[in-house]
């Protein structure tokens, strides 16, 4: 069976790293990018089967990202976990366009970020 593969976009290397360390420790594939941009560059020759999608990010925050990967017909069902600062309030007009989701207040649990993911892939 092929390991699922997750995109881990955050502009911190650090979290970048922690999250994928933690990913492939327990089985999955993982690529990451540095903001939204890359994200949407990446599925233009790639796939994965869920993102991990930080909210503030330069050239392209999360939600634009989220939105963007919403609206493309190759990545319309990839379910997105966006990773949120503490207090940081949802725009009420992004949860209808940004599909299957959840979202993930920093900061967060090793083990909640996974159980988050299988979550979604699961409901996949």
């Amino acid at each position: 069976m092929q390991k699922q593969h997750i995109l881990i976009v955050d502009d911190d290397a650090g979290i970048r790293l922690a999250l994928s360390l933690k990913l492939r420790s327990v089985g999955f594939d993982v690529s990451e990018a540095t903001d939204g941009v890359e994200a949407v560059e990446y599925f233009a020759d790639r796939t994965a089967d869920l993102v991990v999608l930080d909210v503030g990010m330069p050239r392209m925050d999360g939600y634009t990202c989220a939105r963007t990967l919403h609206a493309a017909a190759n990545t319309r069902d990839v379910p997105v976990v966006i990773l949120t600062a503490q207090n940081v309030e949802v725009p009420a007009d992004v949860v209808p366009h940004i599909g299957r989701h959840r979202f993930l207040t920093k900061p967060f649990s090793p083990r909640e970020i996974v159980k988050t993911i299988q979550e979604l892939l699961q409901e996949a």
